[in-house]
């Protein structure tokens, strides 16, 4: 039972769909609006990488800084602005 659930966890790995490329942004590349969409947000972070990916086809901004307690924090903003997660 043990090794069925084993091999059915590893088929299942496989089975996902593949993620779409990533690049790393500056944050000075980034617009200041949606800078500003994500320090309202998360106002007690301070941002300091980032990320563009694809939410649903569209083009998103995974905005990733700390905490004043070191706790990593992420936004994720679209190019138009909204709001897609908080992690």
């Amino acid at each position: 039972m043990r090794y069925t659930a084993v091999v059915l966890a590893l088929i299942c790995l496989g089975c996902g769909t593949k993620p779409e490329p990533t690049s790393i942004v500056p944050l000075s590349d980034i617009s200041p609006d949606l800078l500003q969409v994500a320090q309202k947000t998360l106002p007690n972070v301070k941002f300091d990488s980032a990320r563009k990916i694809r939410v649903n086809g569209e083009d998103v901004f995974e905005i990733r800084g700390k905490m004043p307690s070191g706790k990593i924090r992420e936004v994720e903003v679209s190019t138009s602005g909204k709001v897609v997660e908080v992690e």
